[in-house]
């Protein structure tokens, strides 16, 4: 199983950062560092966009990666179906096989389907502007607001869950007034880089776990029994669908 369980290294660090000895963890660095780190995920969210006079919400699957996404539209009905490609501050609609050069775009005029990986690009490259820890419904988060470097004016703020680190909110603001509100639905990492160590650990003997925590291969000629799925993956499960039904209320 890969959704949030890649992060468990990062929640590690996150939740020894108040212990005893050793150098304190800045939180939202390292949050930061693991959003870098991402490189593959699928993400669903109503993407609420105000527009003069008026408000419009879009229900959007996004599959991300950091050089090229596909964002889907699933709501409303009449736009189902339409996709886009959001690659290089480009957009290429897509629709029953025909695609479209829609352009470029600007970060104080972003369409609505590059807001999901405008706020993936912020949450890991993004220069932070304000930190905070606050609550929503039951679930405490660290709030980080971001702009990215290509315009200082939009901010990228999202709440992560101090549990899960999954985003549960977001908002993006330009030149002080509000452009869109995200509330998440689903986000499943789909593949993350292996984080950066500067201390090369000493290899592990087979079976045994190296300083990572990573077990290194027994000897193939042992026949080795399939693992049980962890308890923690049930209890990570649960703990996503509580936080986002949290976020709701």
């Amino acid at each position: 199983m890969r959704k949030a369980l890649l992060f468990a290294p990062m929640l590690m660090l996150l939740l020894t950062a108040c212990g005893g000895g050793g150098e304190k963890v800045d939180p939202a660095a390292e949050l930061q560092a693991q959003y870098a780190a991402l490189d593959a995920a699928t993400m669903e969210a109503d993407v609420i966009c105000h527009y003069a006079g008026e408000l419009r919400t879009y229900t959007l699957l996004c599959a991300y990666t950091p050089a090229e996404s596909t964002v889907t539209v699933l709501a409303p009905a009449n736009l189902s179906g339409i996709s886009a490609t959001v690659a290089d501050g480009k957009l290429h609609l897509n629709y029953e096989d025909v695609s479209l050069d829609a352009g470029g775009y600007s970060a104080a005029a972003i369409s609505p389907v590059a807001a999901l990986p405008r706020l993936m690009a912020a949450a890991g490259g993004g220069y932070l502007t304000e930190q905070s820890e606050e609550t929503l419904g039951d679930r405490t988060c660290l709030r980080l607001a971001c702009d990215l470097p290509d315009d200082e004016t939009t901010v990228y703020t999202t709440w992560f869950d101090q549990e899960t680190l999954l985003p549960l909110r977001s908002e993006i603001t330009a030149d002080g007034e509000m452009v869109f509100e995200v509330a998440w639905n689903r986000f499943e990492v789909t593949s993350q880089a292996a984080p950066q160590d500067s201390t090369a650990a000493p290899p592990a003997e087979d079976g045994q776990p190296d300083a990572s925590g990573q077990t290194a291969p027994a000897d193939p000629a042992v026949p080795q029994e399939e693992p049980a799925q962890p308890a923690e993956d049930a209890r990570a499960e649960a703990d996503e669908a509580a936080a986002y039904a949290s976020a709701e209320e």
